[in-house]
């Protein structure tokens, strides 16, 4: 084993020096500006959570969780994602009829990593919650923020994907497929190929009606009108509502329109988001600069019951090269 040198990190892992330590507050300072101007208050959970916290939360992230046991053998983890960790702190304090609690946050998060694909154990994260807010408005309120958010960090050229859960699981429903299909069906989709898709659908044996409806799904990238392409073949009841929550959307969010790309293949995230979903993507960044969406479900998990919509930023790949 070669020996380690004293001023060694693991890997994944860095320091930061006073320039990008500096700029990082001064970016903080700038967020925590805006948040407070639109009424949202600061929220930092702790570091290190149960474990259970990210199993109820999500369990991708909590599979790639630093875990540890403390002194009860009670298994731990560093924190690997704000919004469980929200969703925990506030769960007890959940008021029926109360007005929604609008929280924000800022400070490192930690997930294991494949060392041959290099990126961060750690890094930063920026973001939002809407406890308690069910309506469209509330959707546009949380999508205008994180744009409003990116342009204060110099990303103005980011684009926002945006897609509805309630789509691809409402044709899922209907067509009544088992969980091995449907996670295929969504596999192929997401990945945008067209030709396994069409030969899963033959080998599934599915109506025609499903066919032609997972097939237009499977293509529609681009402004309002592929909602109304969409529209024009979906026939169960779930579909057909979000594709007219997101119309309504789109005619909400005028004033970002050229930013709006309506995406109905990004569907990675549907067992996690419950409605609205959403992507921000900037042509100057290979990977994501954020996600976000509604996820109603969540606060359940931890004894409350209440609807939430959120968005986080990875800042880290905003900063780097600015």
């Amino acid at each position: 084993m070669t020996p380690l040198s004293a001023s060694a990190l693991p890997p994944g892992f860095r320091d930061l020096a006073s320039q990008d330590a500096a700029r990082r507050r001064q970016t903080d300072a700038r967020l925590a500006a805006i948040f407070d101007a639109r009424g949202y208050r600061e929220v930092l959970p702790s570091g290190i959570e149960f474990l259970d916290v990210y199993t109820r939360g999500n369990q991708v992230i909590s599979e790639r969780a630093f875990k540890f046991l403390d002194r009860e053998d009670r298994l731990l983890a560093l924190r690997a994602d704000f919004t469980p960790a929200v969703a925990r702190m506030v769960a007890p304090r959940i008021t029926p009829g109360a007005d929604p609690m609008r929280l924000w946050y800022s400070g490192n998060v930690f997930r294991r990593v494949e060392p041959r694909k290099g990126g961060y154990a750690e890094f930063w994260q920026v973001g939002a919650e809407l406890i308690g807010g069910s309506t469209l408005e509330h959707d546009v309120e949380m999508i205008a923020l994180a744009l409003e958010n990116l342009d204060a960090v110099g990303m103005s050229s980011a684009s926002v994907h945006i897609n509805h859960a309630g789509i691809f699981r409402g044709i899922l429903n209907a067509a009544k497929l088992p969980d091995t299909a449907r996670e295929r069906l969504a596999s192929e989709i997401d990945h945008k190929d067209a030709r396994a898709l069409a030969t899963h659908l033959e080998e599934l044996g599915v109506t025609a009606a499903i066919g032609e409806q997972v097939h237009v799904l499977a293509r529609c990238i681009g402004g309002p009108d592929v909602l109304d392409e969409a529209a024009a073949v979906l026939t169960d009841a779930e579909s057909r509502a979000a594709i007219v929550h997101l119309q309504h959307l789109a005619a909400a969010l005028t004033p970002h329109a050229e930013r709006l790309v309506f995406d109905l293949t990004e569907i990675d995230e549907m067992e996690y988001y419950t409605g609205v979903m959403f992507t921000l993507l900037s042509p100057a960044r290979r990977s994501p600069l954020g996600m976000g969406g509604r996820y109603d479900l969540l606060l359940r998990a931890f004894g409350g019951d209440s609807p939430a919509v959120g968005f986080s930023l990875t800042m880290d790949g905003i900063m780097e090269g600015r």
